[in-house]
Parts: C-alpha cells; structure tokens; sequence
C-alpha cells in the first residue's frame, strides 16, 4: 500500500501551523504539560523540608514521625542528666540523651493516639508515665504457676543470694620483702599482730570498722583486693598484693559467705523479681515496637 508522500507533508506542515485548529494538537500538549507540571511538583514534594528524603532541620537535633526533638532541649536534658555540655559529654552519654527522648516521643505519641491530649510539659510526663503504668497493670495481672516461679528462681539464683559479711584487715608494707617475711611469719604460726609490727606492716585503715557486708568491703578496699579477700577463709592472710603502688597483706579474721536462699523463704522476693522481669521484657518490646513502625530521624552529630 503506497501513501503519497506530497499528502504526508502536507498533513505535517497542518500539524503544527498555529492558524490551523488541530484537536489532537491540542490534546498532546495538553497531556505533555500536565505530565511535566506532575513532575515538577513531585521534585517538589519529594524534596520539601520535613519529609524523609529532606532530612533533620539544624535547629533539630531528631524528627520523630514528623515532631522535632530541638537541639535546645537536647542540650538541656544532657545538662540535666549528666551536668556536661555537649562538648564535654562522651559518645554513650550523647546517644542515652538522645534515645531516652526518643522513647518518651514515642509514648507521648502513643498516649495521643489512646485518646489523651498534649499541651504541657506534666502533661507529657504523666503520658509517658501512663503508657508504662499499663504495662505494669498488664504484667501484675498475670499470675504465674508456682512451677514458672520456681523455674524463674533457678535461672536467676545469683539474685536470692543475701549479702555476704566479712572481718579484714589490710596491712600495707614498707616494700614486697618485708611482706613476705610477715605472711611466712602468720603461717608458721607467729602472732599475727606481732608479726606485722616486726616487719613493719601497719594497717591501712580501710576496713577497722569490724564486720561489714560484702559491698562495704569491696567499696572500701577496691576490686582487686575483695576479690582475693573474698576467697579466704576464716583465720587466713594473702600472699602480699600489689595494688595501686602499695604492698598489701590482707587478713581474714572471719568470712561469712553467702547461701543461696530455700524457695519457700524467697518465694516473695521471686514473685516481685518475676513481675518486674516482665514489665521490662514488655516495654522493651514496646519501644520495638513503636520504633519500627515510627520514622525517626537523627541529625548526622548524633548518629
């Protein structure tokens, strides 16, 4: 089928000659322009200040499904919680700042949608503080088996156990030698007193306030000293210890370790721990939860 090539010139000359009507025309430039202007406003769109691809504004310091956390009341709450500037805070303190005012966004932003309002600072922290009460509700209102407490009891033994209690005293040493002579002496059966003064030991004050529980022992002499003392037993003295510049000589005169509770004396201890156990596992899969769903955005410094 042949077209005379004459005709289709002349049909391409009408076509755009502005003084001949054309309705198709007509048409095309109207879907091109409509087409280019829904372009446009989409860059627009996708590109505005506060949606995801804009980012966090400077005067922010995160956006939480659009509500800004302000720079100004994160310097303040970083002042309130550790009394440092930005500049002095370290990397975990900035990042705890930061995320407990996440969550608190968050469970004001639940509260709302459970029907409560927002105006003021106490009505803030009295949403935040009833989004974790329900939690607690829910957690109290469980009753477990006397079998999930004991299985419970078991798992957490380490938190029954009562306070250990120790008698110690700590004898610092003039150098390593005069130590080691005085802790030969004590084995060998020489009186403890006389032997520390032979040597020169002398007591460094520490612990003379007679028996006191594990904490205050290890408070008063460090880690690395209740450490060694706490494996002592009753009557006993430590090889010399060097420990923060100084030669030390601890001596146990009693030892009262901890036992681990019967079930039947824990039980309400145990009760109270499982039930707070739980409210944290809940609001811990509450935080999950509102932040997967949530678009939060921090601001590059305190990513």
């Amino acid at each position: 089928m042949n077209f005379p090539v004459s005709k289709i010139k002349a049909n391409l000359r009408n076509w755009w000659r502005p003084d001949v009507h054309n309705e198709r025309r007509s048409l095309m430039l109207c879907g091109f322009a409509a087409v280019l202007g829904l372009g446009i406003a989409g860059v627009g769109l996708f590109n505005a200040r506060g949606t995801r691809i804009a980012g966090v504004p400077p005067e922010d310091a995160a956006v939480v499904n659009r509500s800004p956390i302000l720079l100004s009341d994160y310097v303040a709450q970083l002042q309130a919680l550790y009394n440092v500037s930005p500049s002095q805070a370290t990397p975990v303190q900035k990042r705890a700042t930061l995320d407990s005012m996440i969550r608190e966004e968050l469970y004001v932003q639940r509260g709302i949608e459970l029907g409560l309002q927002n105006d003021f600072i106490e009505i803030r922290n009295s949403l935040v503080s009833a989004v974790e009460a329900q939690q607690e509700i829910d957690a109290n209102a469980t009753v477990p088996t006397e079998q999930e407490l004991r299985d419970f009891y078991q798992n957490h033994l380490q938190n029954f156990l009562p306070e250990g209690q120790m008698t110690v005293t700590d004898y610092v040493a003039p150098d390593l030698s005069s130590a080691q002579r005085a802790v030969t002496a004590v084995r060998s059966g020489t009186d403890l007193a006389s032997a520390m003064v032979a040597d020169g030991l002398r007591s460094s004050g520490a612990t003379d306030d007679g028996e006191e529980f594990y904490f205050a022992v290890e408070q008063h002499l460090g880690s690395t000293l209740f450490a060694i003392a706490k494996r002592l037993p009753d009557g006993q003295v430590s090889d010399p210890v060097t420990d923060r510049g100084r030669v030390h000589v601890l001596a146990v005169h009693s030892n009262r370790q901890a036992a681990p509770q019967d079930y039947s004396e824990a039980r309400d201890q145990v009760l109270a721990a499982y039930r707070a156990d739980k409210i944290a596992r809940m609001r811990a899969g509450t935080d999950r939860f509102l932040r997967e769903r949530a678009d939060v955005q921090i601001a590059k410094p305190f990513q």
